[in-house]
């Protein structure tokens, strides 16, 4: 249904998209050589191994991997790991050389929050050379990460002053990979279908599910979605998202 209504890219995120990995790879072979479409992913990188890359990397256009420190206290602090080898960052770099060897772009997305906003980055990403580094601020919804009642958690604490966003954005201006995303630029320049296909709309500082595609088509579906097509285009939203073929 959405590739028949002219959508031409599809991002799997999550959670963790590859704790079902198989099934994350056969709806990347789906959507790449039943559907045409250029696909993404974005994981924590922990769970991607070299035998689901062997078999579904040739169906994958972008695979992109959460990092928001290179420091083990930092990492432990936010939540992604603080083993004594650093784990998280040890296990992104493994996911960076298997994106290398079956020539997938390799990107990475950082939240700028309280506990890494005064963190240099640049070395480490230069080492790396992303194709697509994304810096976003950090960004509350309700029922979503605000502390209230059914929230899955609560990040008031690591919200950061728009400040602080930019003096990140600015010690690292010299990545030419770097797409900065503020909290007006993310908010609603994403469309988000949620597992039973419902367009969530964020325009109101949560996260409202609208009607299913699946019951009233994709084009009713968009007016529920509180979708801003020129801050999508404002963030770079369009870019080359197929990464070149030898087959």
């Amino acid at each position: 249904m959405l590739a028949d209504a002219g959508t031409e890219k599809i991002n799997f995120a999550g959670g963790e998209p590859f704790l079902h990995s198989i099934l994350l790879g056969e709806l990347c072979r789906i959507a790449s050589d039943e559907l045409g479409l250029a696909v993404s992913i974005i994981s924590n990188g922990s769970k991607i191994t070299a035998e689901w890359m062997q078999m579904y990397a040739r169906y994958v256009d972008v695979l992109g991997v959460s990092v928001d420190s290179f420091d083990k206290e930092t990492n432990a602090a936010i939540g992604r790991g603080g083993d004594a080898e650093n784990g998280h960052v040890r296990r992104m770099m493994q996911v960076r050389d298997h994106c290398y060897k079956h020539n997938v772009m390799f990107k990475l997305n950082t939240v700028v929050n309280s506990l890494n906003w005064e963190e240099n980055m640049n070395a480490q990403i230069a080492a790396l050379d992303p194709v697509r580094w994304k810096v976003f601020q950090v960004l509350l919804l309700e029922g979503e990460n605000t502390g209230g009642d059914g929230d899955l958690r609560d990040a008031r604490d690591l919200c950061i002053e728009r400040e602080k966003f930019d003096a990140f954005v600015n010690r690292h201006s010299g990545r030419k990979q770097l797409i900065q995303e503020p909290n007006d630029v993310m908010q609603n320049s994403y469309l988000l279908l949620d597992e039973e296909l419902r367009f969530l709309d964020c325009s109101g500082g949560g996260k409202v599910p609208g009607r299913s595609i699946l019951d009233v088509g994709v084009d009713t579906a968009l007016m529920d979605a509180g979708f801003d097509s020129n801050m999508f285009n404002e963030r770079g939203g369009i870019f080359e998202w197929r990464r070149p073929r030898d087959e």
